[in-house]
C-alpha cells in the first residue's frame, strides 16, 4: 500500500498543472507538512458541502454541494465511495463513523485528486465529477487544520479576501499522536501569503476554539480557550456583526484587538487589517444600513471601520481632524435625539470630545475626497478643552440615561468618578452638566463600572470594581447615588476586582453579578431578590480556577435560553464558559434585538404584563467601562403569558409589541413596523 502527499507539480507534459503525489513507504507517514495557504493555493475548487446520504453497508457518502468557496463545481451531489480493500480500519473506519445526514465537510481537489475535512480528521479520494473512491486517511493535514469544517470553510473565505486569519492545527511531531488524533493543538496565522509550514514564526497560541466538555465545574458544560490579547487585555464588546443572529465578539487589549466569529460549536478568529491594540472597541450602526460598524481607540487616533456584511472596510478618512496625542476612552451615544449615534471621546491631553454625527456625504467633485461624516462640538455641549474634567485624565467611559429623562448620560473614569448628564441650556440646545453631588466616589483606573436595575425599580444603579472588592451605589431615578454595598451583602469579603458583567444567570427573574478578579478565582453573586447578593462562586465552580480575568461578558452565544461566560484574561487565555442548563431556574427567557436603522443606541426597553404594570427595564447602551460594550439585547426572564413591551428608540421614536411567551426560550425582533399608536 502506498502513501501520497497533497503536493501540487507542474508537468512538463501538454497538460496544465496538475496534482502530483509523492509515494511513500506503506508502514510510515513522513510527508512534509503543509500550510493552509499552500493547500488553498494548490486547490482549483473547494466546495463546502453536506452529508445527503449514508450508505454504511456499502460505505458510500452521499454529499450535497452547499457553496463553491473557490471555483465552480459543476455537479450538485458528490459521491465518495469509502473503500475498505487493503486498508487498515483506521484508513477507512473514522470517515464511516463521523458520516450522518447533515454534517458539513469542506471539500479540496484540483483536477482528479482529492481531499477532504470532516472535521478533526482528512481523507484523501480519487476520481472527478460525481464520483470519488477513497483512496486513504491524511490525518498529517491535521497539522495545517484541526477543527470544524465550517469554521475551515470561513477561513478560506477570509484567505481568498487577501485577509490574515487564524487557524487551529495539531502539532508536527509524534506521529502517532496525530494518527490518533491526540496532538496538542496550537494556533497559527494563515493567509495566502503564508506558503511554507513555519510554526515557530506563526505560532498565536496554544489550544483551538472548539468547545471542549468541562467536567468538575457545575455551573458549566464546555470550555473554549479564544486567543490572547493581553498584555494589557481590557475589554469586550460583544454584538452580531455578521447578521447570522448568533452573538459574536470582540476582544480589547493594548497589543491586540480580536473579532470571533460565533460559528455555533466554535469560535474563528478573524483578523483586522492593520489594527495591533485599542483602548475600545464599541459598535453602532452610524450609518443607517442595518449592520453594526466599529469604532476603535487607539494610542495613536480613532479607527472607524464599516460594517460590509463578510468583512469590515476602513472608513476613518471619515472621521474628523482630532487633537494629536493619546485617546483613552470612547463609545458612541445620541446626544441631540436625532437617532444618529455620536462619538464621545477621552483625550489624554485635550480633554473629553463629543463628534456629532452629521452622515456621510458623497464628495462634490467624483474625484474629491469624502467630507468628515462627523463635527466636533465639543466646546458647544460643555466638553473640550476647558469643559468638563479637562484638567483631569480617564480611562473609562459608561454610558446610560440615569435620570430617565430619556437622554445619555455618562460616567467618566477620573479623578474620583465624574458623572456627567445631558441637559438643556436656555435655548433648548443638548448640552452636558456635571453632576457634583452625585454621590459617587470610587477609585478609578483599570477598571471596568457598570450600570444595572438590580433591585428591579426602574432605576439603573451603578457598580464599580475595586482592589478591595467592589461599589454599588443605588440610584433614587433622579441621578443621586447612594452607597448600598454593606447593605446588599457585598462587602463580607475582599478580592481584587476589575470588571463585572449582570445577567440573570440562573434564570430566576433577578440580575445577579459576575465579578473578574486578578489574583484570585472570578466570583459570581446570586441576586436573592430581597435587595442582598450573596456569594455563589463554589457551587458553580468558579472557585476552581484562577483566570486573571481583566473583562467579563455574558451572553446566551448557542442561543439555548443561558448565559455563557466570556473572561477576557492577562497571562493566560481568554476563555468561554458555556453554561449549564441543567442549574437554570425555571423561568423562560425572552430575549427581544430592536430592529431599525436609527435610534437603536439609548434606547430602553420596557417590559409590562398585560394589564400595564411594568416589570422590567432595559437600556441598550453604546459603551461601558474601558471601551467594552454588552449585547444590543434586552433579555428577561418570565412566567408563560401575556406581554407588553415598549421601546423608545433614542429619537423619542416608540415602538411597541405584544408577546406571548410560552414554555420555551423565545428570541423576537421589535422594529419600525411596530410603532406605538399615535408615535412620532
Amino acid at each position: 500500500m502506498q502513501r501520497h502527499s497533497f503536493v501540487l507539480v507542474s508537468i512538463v507534459l501538454s497538460v496544465a498543472i496538475a496534482w502530483a503525489w509523492m509515494t511513500q513507504a506503506s508502514h510510515a507517514y513522513v510527508e512534509a507538512p503543509m500550510s493552509l495557504g499552500a493547500i488553498v493555493q494548490q486547490s482549483s475548487t473547494i466546495v463546502l458541502m453536506r452529508v445527503e446520504s449514508v450508505d454504511k453497508t456499502k460505505n458510500i457518502i452521499i454529499y450535497r454541494k452547499v457553496r463553491d468557496i473557490k471555483g465552480k463545481h459543476a455537479q450538485e451531489f458528490i459521491k465518495h465511495n469509502i473503500g475498505r480493500g487493503g486498508l487498515r480500519a483506521n484508513e477507512w473506519k473514522p470517515q464511516m463513523d463521523w458520516a450522518e445526514p447533515g454534517k458539513t465537510a469542506v471539500f479540496f481537489y484540483n483536477g482528479g485528486a482529492s481531499e477532504t475535512c470532516i472535521g478533526g480528521w482528512w481523507y484523501q479520494a480519487y476520481g472527478g465529477g460525481e464520483w470519488w473512491n477513497h483512496s486513504h486517511a491524511e490525518p498529517f493535514l491535521l497539522r495545517s487544520f484541526c477543527g470544524n469544517p465550517e469554521k475551515l470553510a470561513s477561513i478560506v473565505d477570509q484567505m481568498l479576501q487577501g485577509q490574515e486569519t487564524m487557524a487551529p492545527c495539531m502539532v508536527d511531531g509524534n506521529k502517532e499522536d496525530l494518527h490518533n488524533c491526540r496532538a496538542k493543538i496550537q494556533r497559527l496565522k494563515v493567509s495566502l501569503k503564508i506558503q511554507d509550514y513555519n510554526p515557530k514564526r506563526d505560532f498565536l497560541g496554544w489550544g483551538g476554539e472548539d468547545f471542549r466538555r468541562l467536567l468538575g465545574m457545575p455551573g458549566f458544560t464546555h470550555i473554549s480557550p479564544v486567543g490572547r490579547v493581553d498584555p494589557e487585555a481590557q475589554a469586550i464588546s460583544v454584538v452580531d456583526f455578521d447578521g447570522d443572529g448568533k452573538q459574536d465578539l470582540c476582544l480589547i487589549g493594548g497589543k491586540k484587538v480580536v473579532l470571533l466569529q460565533n460559528n455555533g460549536d466554535s469560535m474563528s478568529e478573524t483578523m483586522l487589517t492593520g489594527v495591533s491594540g485599542a483602548r475600545s472597541a464599541v459598535w453602532a450602526d452610524f450609518n443607517g444600513d442595518g449592520k453594526a460598524d466599529l469604532l476603535l481607540a487607539t494610542p495613536t487616533g480613532l479607527r472607524l471601520f464599516t460594517n460590509l456584511g463578510k468583512t469590515m472596510r476602513d472608513d476613518s478618512h471619515l472621521l474628523p481632524p482630532m487633537p494629536g496625542g493619546a485617546i483613552t476612552a470612547a463609545a458612541w451615544l445620541d446626544h441631540d435625539g436625532d437617532g444618529k449615534p455620536d462619538l464621545l471621546v477621552a483625550h489624554g491631553y485635550h480633554g473629553l470630545r463629543l463628534y456629532r454625527n452629521v452622515g456621510a456625504k458623497a464628495p462634490a467633485d467624483p474625484k474629491g475626497k469624502f467630507p468628515p461624516a462627523f463635527e466636533d462640538v465639543s466646546s458647544k455641549v460643555g466638553l473640550g478643552e476647558k469643559g468638563i474634567g479637562a484638567d483631569l485624565k480617564g480611562d473609562s467611559l459608561t454610558v446610560c440615561d440615569v435620570n430617565g429623562d430619556g437622554r445619555p448620560d455618562f460616567l467618566y473614569g477620573a479623578g474620583k468618578g465624574i458623572l456627567v448628564l445631558s441637559s438643556k441650556n436656555e435655548k433648548g440646545d443638548a448640552v452636558f452638566i456635571e453632576a457634583k453631588d452625585s454621590g459617587i466616589a470610587f477609585a478609578p483606573g483599570k477598571i471596568n463600572p457598570i450600570f444595572g436595575d438590580f433591585d428591579g425599580d426602574g432605576h439603573p444603579d451603578l457598580l464599580i470594581p475595586q482592589k478591595t472588592g467592589v461599589l454599588l451605589f443605588k440610584n433614587d431615578g433622579k441621578g443621586k447615588f447612594t452607597d448600598a454595598t454593606e447593605k446588599a451583602g457585598l462587602a463580607k469579603s475582599k478580592y481584587w476586582a476589575t470588571s463585572a458583567a449582570i445577567g440573570d444567570i440562573d434564570n430566576d427573574g433577578h440580575l445577579d453579578l459576575v465579578i473578574g478578579c486578578l489574583k484570585g478565582s472570578n466570583r459570581y453573586f446570586r441576586n436573592k431578590g430581597d435587595g442582598t447578593f450573596e456569594d455563589a462562586s463554589e457551587a458553580i465552580g468558579l472557585t476552581q480556577k484562577i483566570f486573571n480575568t481583566q473583562a467579563v461578558s455574558l451572553v446566551d452565544l448557542k442561543n439555548r435560553g443561558v448565559l455563557d461566560m466570556i473572561f477576557n484574561n492577562e497571562g493566560q487565555d481568554s476563555v468561554v464558559l458555556l453554561a449549564n442548563p441543567e442549574v437554570a431556574g425555571k423561568r423562560v427567557p425572552l430575549t427581544l434585538q430592536v430592529a431599525s436603522n436609527t435610534g437603536i443606541i439609548g434606547s430602553r426597553v420596557d417590559l409590562h404584563d398585560k394589564d400595564g404594570k411594568r416589570l422590567a427595564t432595559r437600556q441598550i447602551c453604546g459603551g461601558e467601562g474601558r471601551g467594552g460594550q454588552q449585547a444590543p439585547l434586552a433579555r428577561f426572564t418570565l412566567t408563560p403569558g401575556q406581554y407588553r413591551v415598549n421601546v423608545r428608540l433614542s429619537s423619542g421614536t416608540v415602538l411597541t409589541k405584544n408577546i406571548t411567551l410560552g414554555d420555551s426560550p423565545m428570541r423576537s425582533r421589535i422594529d419600525e413596523g411596530e410603532k406605538a399608536a399615535g408615535a412620532e
